[in-house]
């Protein structure tokens, strides 16, 4: 199997793009390169996947939709290539992409992918780039203005038009371009560093030796290391030192909530919606062995992973399930010094990094989440003390999911108040309020919203 053949396997499953292609790579002999440019390939197709159907379509002489479903894929997927992967000669994705047409059909399907890829590897149609920059003096940014950005802006960078329309009403037209063309870039990956166990220099050295480049973020985290060249180094040493818990992967915005609750040694701490305790982690190398976590969500299999993986944590964790909307257990601590709501949410923030989400989210999954965070935050506001904090978390840049819901929660209790969070000095990271909000996209992160709370003594 070929990378092309596996990154077309992968997309002809659907449903999540990653966990398809895993599957796939499982029976595939690949090599580490073939492995990493199957990865690009299916995951920059199916993130491309509306520009990319609009510049097939105009090399087509027949409806896009009533091809075979195989023939489709096999099109996007020579078509990605030749418009997006300037290090592949366009004569050899043309013709990859005719034989995966053929295998996967026949013949005439094999004859279409010929005739439409070399048109399209000589005329290279694009959507054209909008140009926010190019509007007069007069022009204002109200609802039907924003719709016929939001459409241009979809097609050229391949998003929902209402998602290009939240970018656009969250960060104005000129830099939610910027935004947008990020999005379509590969994602950064970043390990947290055990600081129990190793320090960074010590993780970053080992790491150099197996053949990585890691350094720090931009964020300023000290356990956090940014990988450039993953698919490079040693994947078998990388893999010990995860599972023995010396190294974890963890988005770099994922890891800067837990600095910005910076627990304590001693304190007792609530984590919830811990789903597989990735942040959970994070707090128990913090509280370096003193201290008490207690870790609650809802889903068993979730729960199971987070227990397997606290084998390894520095400080012991309790985990419960528990419907968090509604009530928690009663071995949850009733005053807990500090609590991390990290709320579930539509995700929107995380588009960059998970190829297949930008399709799978409508545009009502903002205000429907509001509804289950309102209760989550008010539930877990009951089990701080007073004089406690409190740290909101989303994965998303829709204000419905984030000003909106502590502006509510704090009109609705009296005992709280917001507490200011520095931003770090670094691009794409910015104030809004007393809160934080990074922009999705920026150095190949992710959105993220992040408001502290304090408790009245």
């Amino acid at each position: 199997m070929t990378a092309r053949e596996a990154a077309l396997r992968a997309l002809l499953a659907g449903g999540d793009a990653a966990g398809a292609l895993d599957r796939v790579l499982t029976g595939a002999q690949l090599s580490e390169r073939d492995r990493a440019l199957a990865t690009e390939l299916a995951h920059g197709t199916l993130k491309r996947r509306r520009t990319l159907e609009w510049s097939v379509r105009a090399c087509l002489n027949k409806p896009f939709a009533k091809l075979e479903r195989s023939l489709q894929w096999s099109l996007l997927l020579g078509a990605y290539q030749i418009l997006f992967l300037e290090r592949v000669p366009a004569h050899s994705a043309v013709a990859e992409s005719v034989s995966l047409a053929r295998k996967f059909g026949h013949a005439g399907h094999a004859a279409v992918a010929n005739a439409v890829l070399r048109r399209l590897a000589r005329d290279k149609p694009l959507p054209p780039r909008p140009d926010p920059a190019s509007r007069g003096r007069d022009y204002i940014e109200k609802a039907d203005h924003i719709q016929n950005d939001a459409a241009a802006l979809g097609l050229y960078a391949s998003l929902p038009d209402w998602i290009a329309g939240a970018l656009i009403e969250r960060f104005g037209a000129s830099r939610a371009l910027a935004i947008a063309e990020n999005l379509n870039r590969p994602p950064q990956r970043a390990l947290r560093v055990d600081l129990t166990k190793w320090s960074s220099a010590q993780a970053a050295a080992a790491l150099a030796e197996a053949g990585f480049e890691a350094g720090g973020g931009r964020l300023g985290i000290p356990e956090c290391l940014v990988v450039r060249n993953v698919a490079r180094g040693d994947r078998a040493f990388l893999r010990v030192c995860v599972a023995d818990g010396r190294l974890a992967w963890q988005s770099e915005e994922s890891q800067l909530a837990v600095h910005l609750l910076d627990p304590k040694p001693g304190e007792t701490v609530l984590d919830v919606c811990a789903g597989r305790g990735v942040k959970t982690g994070a707090i128990a190398a913090r509280l370096r062995g003193s201290g008490t976590i207690v870790a609650l969500d809802d889903d068993a299999a979730k729960l199971e992973s987070l227990a397997a993986a606290a084998q390894h944590f520095a400080t012991p964790v309790t985990a419960l399930r528990a419907d968090v909307r509604v009530s928690y257990p009663a071995a949850a601590p009733r005053a807990a010094d500090a609590v991390l709501v990290d709320a579930p949410c539509s995700g929107l923030g995380v588009i960059g990094r998970r190829a297949d989400v930008r399709w799978r989210k409508r545009p009502q999954d903002p205000a429907r989440f509001a509804t289950v965070q309102r209760a989550v935050l008010a539930r877990a506001a009951e089990h701080v003390r007073p004089g406690g904090r409190l740290l909101y978390v989303t994965c998303s840049f829709s204000p419905a999911e984030d000003e909106d819901v502590v502006a509510e929660f704090l009109r609705t209790d009296a005992s709280w108040r917001p507490a200011a969070l520095a931003a770090p000095a670094a691009a794409g990271i910015r104030a809004t309020g007393s809160a934080l909000l990074t922009e999705p996209g920026a150095e190949g992160g992710d959105g993220f919203y992040y408001a502290a709370l304090e408790k009245r003594s």
